[in-house]
């Protein structure tokens, strides 16, 4: 792999910077908070994306800033790539937004994960570090944070082992002894139920015998069944046969019996009826009596004299209201009269000069006039008392010809209702002639009827033997019949226990060749179990040590090898134990790293992290980062000397590609590359 350019916008301190990456040792230098870091986390960032706890989103996006992005430009394999991020502030979180990778000159765009797995595919990273959220074998051979060089040294051993197993990939033995071990308790579990399972089979092959035996008591009941249901019906059958000789006697004896029953029925009927009309006719009687009685007493009453007398009195009545009308008229006219003279008398007395002629009223002439209209009134006064005297006697007489109207409607009504009585006495008379001739028809029919019933029963008579003798018969058949449904139940009830038995015989010769092959399971489940804790755990753990030891060998002897060109101390010599943790001798007692001088730990980190960076480049088979490396702050608390040995270093990694992340000056002089990264106004900037 070969980092060619990356361009930065609102990632920490940068706003907009593009950076390229010569071949060879480069040195990225720069005061302390300049910036330099920020470039290593930002290559990690395009290849691999934000990642909680080791490198998070919200330390990556410039404080205030709503967006920002990273691209980087990279080859591989003779191949350009060129690899987009960009993060996003959404409310009070920072998210990782879709992205896009361009190689071989097609672009496709794609979600965080996505272009992760095809970076991890680009570099020849092991495809199960897709799902993992750490990308160790990165961080252990390209590039490791300044905080987390020294991080491994202090981890307990079991830590340091699990670190490593995972950046050698070697974890996978101790998943495969874990696994093992839950698939083994797995096994137990069904070992268990099948133990459970075949507890009862001594039991079932008992029940299975008694079964077998059942079905042989069923066979010999049903056996002693048959016989018997074979007698009975011979003897039913024999009966039957006995009786068909007299079945057409019986047929005719029950034709006649119907016959019978139907004569007396009938009879009971005509009977009733009969009665019935008897009573009908008492009622009739009785009420055509009573009409008689009440019309004698009426007398005859002409109806049509009523009506005439009716609309002579309506025709009075209405020429007295015309009457009443005319003299009410009369009466409102002769008012009218009598007013106006008491207005000409009213106004002639006000009057002063003629209206006409303007001369003076004289009072002589007012005299004259009042004694005129004086009289008249008096004589329309007489001539209204005669008229409402007319009309007082009209209404007196209007009053009467009311009353004698009315009483003329009721004597028209009860008219009315004598006429309906006397048209209901003649359909009561004739209703009774008619009950009359019914009555003497259903008398006959009553005769003939008995007449019919005596000749029948006089039939049955010579029937009576032969209807006891079938009588007798059909009762022994009766009583055979219970006989041979109960015979026949027992045997369905034993063919139907036998067929249940046989059955269950079935289901249980089928549970039991389960339970044999579960136990041929068993013994498998047994042999696999003994093969799994006593072999095949063991050999894994064997696989791992074996392979852990190699990889120790190794990298103890580049371990100590980086160490003694970074310290010429004879006094102080370093070693890696069997749980790969540094075992440090100074004259020649064992100290702990917490002992050692500032420049001594980072020496004894930068040792580690180098031997770790080549054994796991030689192991990992197709690992395209093998010729990068990333070294931030290497030089922590080194000496003058101690930084001269840094380029014995350098020369020795022979790598394609060394960033080196410091600010001690003295690396200037022996790197290929110097790129300066300043602030101004808080931005970094390339200079």
């Amino acid at each position: 792999m070969f980092l060619k350019s990356i361009k930065l916008s609102n990632i920490r301190s940068y706003e907009s910077q593009e950076l390229n990456f010569p071949a060879g040792s480069t040195l990225l230098a720069g005061d302390i908070g300049s910036g330099k870091s920020t470039i290593l986390l930002a290559i990690e960032f395009a290849l691999f994306g934000a990642k909680k706890g080791e490198l998070p989103a919200y330390t990556l996006l410039r404080h205030g800033s709503k967006e920002g992005s990273v691209e980087l430009k990279f080859e591989v394999d003779k191949k350009e790539h060129i690899i987009k991020r960009t993060l996003k502030r959404v409310n009070n979180d920072i998210r990782q937004d879709a992205g896009f990778i361009i190689s071989n000159g097609s672009k496709l765009i794609a979600t965080s994960e996505e272009l992760r797995a095809i970076t991890l595919e680009i570099l020849g990273y092991p495809k199960d570090l897709v799902k993992k959220g750490k990308d160790l074998i990165y961080r252990y051979t390209v590039y490791t944070p300044q905080e987390s060089m020294r991080q491994i040294l202090y981890d307990s051993n079991e830590a340091r082992l699990d670190t490593l197993r995972k950046v050698f990939n070697f974890d996978k033995y101790r998943r495969i002894k874990d696994n093992s071990k839950i698939l083994v308790n797995e096994i137990r579990e069904n070992k268990k139920q099948i133990e459970g399972f075949i507890m009862d089979l001594g039991y079932k092959k008992k029940e299975l015998e008694e079964r077998k035996n059942e079905i042989i008591g069923f066979d010999k009941m049903i056996n002693e069944l048959n016989p018997k249901i074979d007698e009975i019906k011979s003897r039913i059958n024999s009966k039957k046969e006995s009786i068909q000789n007299i079945e057409g006697e019986i047929k005719q004896l029950n034709r006649m019996k119907n016959e019978l029953s139907s004569t007396e029925s009938a009879l009971k009927l005509k009977i009733e009826y009969y009665n019935r009309l008897n009573e009908e006719i008492r009622k009739l009687d009785e009420s055509i009596s009573a009409m008689k009685k009440e019309l004698d007493d009426k007398g005859t009453i002409s109806i049509e004299e009523t009506a005439a007398r009716i609309k002579n009195t309506e025709n009075e009545i209405s020429a007295c209201d015309r009457k009443q009308k005319e003299i009410a008229r009369e009466i409102r006219e002769l008012e009218v009269k009598m007013e106006q003279c008491h207005e000409t008398i009213r106004r002639i007395n006000l009057i002063e000069r003629c209206t006409l002629c303007e001369q003076k009223v004289e009072m002589h002439h007012k005299i004259s006039i009042n004694q005129r209209e004086t009289k008249n009134h008096g004589e329309l006064l007489e001539r209204l008392n005669e008229k409402r005297k007319e009309e007082s006697q009209l209404e007196m007489q209007r009053d009467s010809l009311k009353k004698d109207f009315e009483s003329l409607l009721k004597e028209e009504k009860h008219l009315n209702l004598l006429k309906m009585k006397s048209a209901n006495l003649d359909d009561k008379e004739k209703s009774r002639q008619e009950k009359l001739h019914l009555k003497e028809s259903t008398k006959k029919d009553i005769g003939a009827l008995n007449a019919g019933k005596s000749e029948l029963n006089e039939k049955l008579k010579k029937f009576e033997e032969t209807e006891e003798t079938y009588s007798i018969v059909r009762k022994e058949i009766d009583s055979l019949l219970p006989q041979e449904r109960f015979l026949e139940l027992e045997k369905r009830k034993h063919e139907s226990q036998r067929e249940s038995t046989i059955r269950f015989i079935v289901s249980i010769e089928k549970e039991i060749f389960e339970k044999h092959k579960s136990k041929e399971r068993l013994n498998e489940i047994n042999n696999l179990l003994n093969w799994i804790e006593e072999f095949f755990i063991s050999l894994m753990g064997n696989i791992e040590r074996h392979v852990m030891s190699s990889i120790h060998s190794q990298f103890n002897e580049l371990f100590q090898k980086w160490f003694d060109i970074l310290i010429e101390d004879e006094t102080i010599n370093v070693r890696i134990d069997e749980s790969f943790t540094p075992v440090i001798e100074q004259n020649g007692y064992e100290t702990f790293v917490e002992n050692l001088s500032g420049g001594e730990k980072t020496s004894v980190a930068l040792a580690y992290r180098l031997a770790l960076n080549k054994v796991v480049n030689d192991i990992a088979f197709g690992i395209k980062t093998n010729d990068l490396i990333m070294l931030d702050e290497p030089t922590d608390g080194f000496s003058a000397e101690q930084l001269d040995k840094v380029r014995d270093v350098l020369e020795q990694l022979n790598m394609n590609q060394i960033i080196i992340v410091s600010h001690e000056a003295k690396i200037e002089s022996f790197v290929q590359n110097v790129i300066r990264i300043g602030k101004q106004d808080n931005v970094s900037v390339i200079e």
